[in-house]
């Protein structure tokens, strides 16, 4: 008899029938789920869910741009919104409603470089909203190390900061998961920082997550960061804490290391050869099943020395969903699955982080919105082949002309890595109007705040600061310094590192510079302590202190808007039948 005739015929039947299927289906769901909680047999494979991110640098509210995910029939590229932590927290709840034994993990740099809703908190609002997904582990990325180790420890255990107090009326609780740090080093002590690995049990399985640090950190970091640590190198760090896990039986080792490589293509393809990554994976033991790397804001998934190397993009655009199949017999890896995961917005946002960041935006609210200035065009980041952009010119100039009266500087550099985002005509919020420059944006472009620097330097020293720019081991990629109006000169591709730069070509103002003349030169606190490498501005003398790079740029806006995209031609790629007529200068 079909359940129809049921519900025709026999109401009270069918109640009672219905009553007694209700019981047989819970019975069977019951019994499900007490089978999957039971441990594996020796036969069956333990699947542990790991969910990794990488450089989210605070950035709670969707940031700018799209992300590439694929292509289409046609073969043009299938680009997403992505990013936010509300979809972020939703994406990871449907990823853990897959597998009940997940684990969240970080490469690092969750803080630092952060939005203004974030940095003016302390980025205490990144590790609350971290905590509040469950995130377990993270490395420390050098951003972690911005404001030194006293601050990154508060960020860990928690309190009010000491200088600010507790800005949004609650104390801050600190991180409910555990920065790693295998290879950074109280110099009094000898002990690291945060322990370097940490163990978690699966049905008597045990994971370990080692942490470890970007070893020139130091380089990247001003000095006040990093005082009093050091940072060894990372796959000896690794192989010391493997021999311990190793003693221990553990057998799943997972590293979390922020330091990547470039993209291939696609966030699921390959990495492009990247010898100083690649060098660290060779050299460690090959018990560690999983690298989970950062730093380099890429999206890949890739393969060193046999083992898989991942990574999530920034900005919380993406999500690595990585898949450990454990032998529990061995409790070893059997097999590591991965794919990246755009964090798309065509899901709900998640309430309890909705509210969290309703409570800061309308603490930052009145600042943030506050219009500074206009442009007549998006203001970007968008390289020549010289390596100048837009962008980069108006903050040098900004800073040229927050030093030129008072300290006399005749020449700003600045570095590109502090420049974090663009200025866009149409980027409106709130009350804003096309073209209007919040100091939310102004902020979100040069979150650092460092101070300006000005300094002496010779005709030489301006040159070696040049050619420092073409030296970069670490990555392996120029970075290229934007200046400031006046300031001009030529480099030459072809030609080898320390003398690419076409010396005749340096000129201020179009007046070749004297080799033994001596310049004002202005830059930010992290360039003037030989930052990112340029070692030379160490050797600036007379130095005077000004205002920050972020008030030099609001009160450039305020005087000069509406600003439009500078012409470009400061930096040119010298005529490769020119190249190498011209001797460098010596160093100094």
């Amino acid at each position: 008899m079909t359940r129809s005739t049921y519900k025709i015929g026999y109401g009270t039947l069918r109640s009672l029938f219905t009553d007694l299927c209700l019981s047989v289906l819970i019975a069977i769901a019951l019994a499900g789920l007490a089978f999957s909680s039971q441990d594996p047999s020796e036969n069956e494979t333990l699947e542990v869910q790991i969910l990794a991110i990488n450089d989210l640098h605070g950035h709670l509210e969707p940031p700018q741009g799209t992300v590439t995910v694929g292509y289409n029939s046609s073969c043009q590229p299938v680009r997403v919104e992505a990013g936010g932590v509300e979809y972020l927290a939703t994406h990871i709840k449907g990823l853990k409603a897959t597998n009940p034994e997940t684990i969240l993990v970080s490469a690092g740099d969750n803080i630092g470089a952060s939005p203004l809703i974030s940095a003016l908190f302390h980025d205490e609002p990144t590790i609350e909203a971290l905590s509040m997904m469950g995130f377990d582990y993270s490395a420390a990325g050098n951003h972690e190390f911005d404001e030194g180790a006293t601050e990154l420890l508060r960020m860990q255990y928690g309190c009010c900061h000491p200088e600010t107090g507790c800005q949004d009326g609650d104390r801050f609780a600190g991180a409910g998961f555990k920065y790693l740090t295998a290879n950074v080093v109280n110099e009094t002590t000898n002990e690291t920082l945060f322990p370097p690995y940490a163990i978690r049990n699966v049905h008597g399985v045990p994971v370990a997550f080692i942490g470890v640090s970007l070893k020139s950190t130091p380089a990247v970091v001003v000095p006040s960061g990093v005082e009093g640590l050091k940072f060894t190198d990372e796959a000896e760090a690794i192989n010391k804490d493997v021999e311990i896990l190793k003693d221990e039986g553990v057998e799943t080792i997972v590293v979390l290391i922020h330091d990547g490589g470039l993209s291939a293509g696609l966030p699921d393809e390959g990495m492009k050869p990247c010898e100083p990554l690649e060098d660290i994976v060779n050299r460690t033991d090959d018990e560690v099943d999983l690298f989970i790397t950062g730093h380099s804001h890429q999206a890949y998934i890739a393969k060193i020395d046999g083992r898989l190397v991942t990574q999530a993009g920034w900005e919380g655009n993406f999500i690595t969903d990585i898949d450990l199949l454990i032998s529990p017999e061995t409790k070893d890896v059997v097999e590591v699955r991965a794919k990246n995961l755009a964090v798309t917005r065509d899901v709900p946002k998640d309430p309890a982080v909705s509210q969290l960041l309703e409570k800061y935006a309308n603490l930052v609210g009145p600042l943030a919105n506050k219009v500074i200035g206009a442009v007549t065009a998006d203001i970007t980041k968008n390289y020549t082949e010289s390596g100048e952009f837009p962008l980069g010119d108006l903050i040098a100039d900004a800073q040229l002309s927050a030093t030129s009266s008072n300290e006399g500087a005749v020449v700003a550099f600045m570095n590109p890595g502090g420049i974090r985002t663009n200025i866009l005509f149409n980027e409106i919020t709130g009350d804003e109007k096309p073209g209007e420059v919040t100091y939310q944006e102004a902020f979100d472009v040069q979150p650092f705040d460092n101070s300006m620097m000005v300094m002496n330097l010779t005709g030489e020293q301006i040159d070696a600061i040049l050619e420092e720019q073409f030296d970069n081991p670490s990555q392996g990629q120029n970075r290229i310094l934007q200046v400031s109006r006046g300031f001009t000169y030529a480099w030459c591709e072809s030609a080898p590192t320390g003398s690419k730069v076409e010396v005749s070509s340096i000129k201020i103002d179009g007046v070749p510079i004297d080799p033994e003349g001596t310049y004002r030169v202005a830059a930010n606190f992290f360039l003037a302590e030989g930052g990112d490498g340029f070692v030379t501005f160490q050797e600036g003398v007379d130095r005077i202190c000004g205002i920050t790079d972020l008030e030099a740029l609001v009160n450039y806006l305020e005087e000069n808007s509406p600003v439009s995209p500078s012409p470009m031609g400061r930096i040119s790629l010298a005529d490769g039948a020119s190249c190498g007529l011209s001797a460098p200068m010596a160093t100094a």
